[in-house]
């Protein structure tokens, strides 16, 4: 019987990042609050790494196919824990494909830590004659704008989506899932922080969204912008403040600590109640 590892509390262990964001919460994520009834509704399943697709220096999107079982039903916006060691380890991930595609999945690297869960990652290479096979459970988490019956458990006339970093990886996931596949027509804005220009990526990908559907609004902001930069300069509370938003808009952010602790305070004070504002319960 193999022994795994579940991520451990906030703060253990070492400063990796993975596919959430920035800062505490951007790094691979130990400190999940994962509950029994998560973890037995979760499925333990092997995936062979098909592709990878390096966007710059630091990102890195890994696409598997399921080998067992061969099918995998999850949410947007949930996240799958992923075997990095032989000593049975786990980081956990943001699933960036769409759940229409369950027979794979995508994950978002931030290769520029050194934890084991970034190396794990680096030393996977794509060899026909050997192919890497990985292990993992899931799907966990509650950052999903439906819960399993497909209910939403509040009504929102409107979504915002408020990312740093990583953290764009879930709202990927949502976008397709909620434009391409169900065909959502309420008003959806992603607003994306970045320190430097040099590590975007997907920005054709939202673009091409913006001129498809005419429902959706995406706003990338550099904290660290050079003079060639035309768009938005700051952080994503800026945006926030900046813009006016309809009742019973949703608020998703995904991000590091204090981007999620400063941006529901900001949300709050400006008269939004606490059901419309949501991100994952990693602390």
């Amino acid at each position: 019987m193999q022994l795994w590892l579940l991520p451990s509390p906030p703060g253990a262990g070492e400063n990796d990042k993975a596919c959430r964001g920035d800062d505490r919460i951007g790094r691979e994520n130990k400190g999940m609050r994962m509950t029994i009834k998560e973890i037995m509704k979760a499925i333990r399943f092997s995936a062979r790494l098909e592709d990878v697709l390096v966007y710059n220096d630091r990102f890195a999107k890994y696409e598997f196919e399921l080998t067992e079982p061969h099918r995998l039903e999850f949410l947007a916006g949930q996240y799958l824990t992923i075997q990095v060691s032989d000593k049975g380890e786990m980081r956990a991930y943001s699933i960036c494909s769409p759940p229409a595609i369950d027979h794979g999945f995508e994950l978002l690297i931030d290769h520029q830590p050194n934890g084991v869960g970034v190396n794990f990652f680096k030393r996977l290479g794509l060899n026909p004659a050997q192919p890497q096979i990985i292990k993992g459970l899931g799907p966990m988490g509650r950052f999903t704008l439906v819960n399993r019956l497909g209910q939403a458990e509040v009504d929102e006339q409107a979504l915002v989506l408020v990312a740093t970093g990583c953290g764009v990886a879930p709202m990927m996931s949502v976008l397709l899932d909620q434009l391409q596949t169900k065909g959502d027509q309420r008003p959806i804005t992603l607003y994306w922080g970045m320190r430097k220009a040099e590590d975007l990526f997907w920005l054709e990908d939202f673009n091409l969204l913006v001129d498809t559907y005419a429902n959706f609004h995406f706003y990338p902001i550099l904290s660290q912008p050079t003079p060639e930069w035309t768009l938005s300069r700051g952080h994503v509370d800026d945006l926030l403040v900046a813009h006016d938003f309809i009742p019973q808009t949703g608020f998703y952010l995904c991000g590091g600590r204090s981007m999620i602790v400063e941006n529901k305070q900001l949300l709050t004070d400006r008269g939004i109640l606490p059901q419309f504002i949501h991100h994952e319960h990693f602390f």
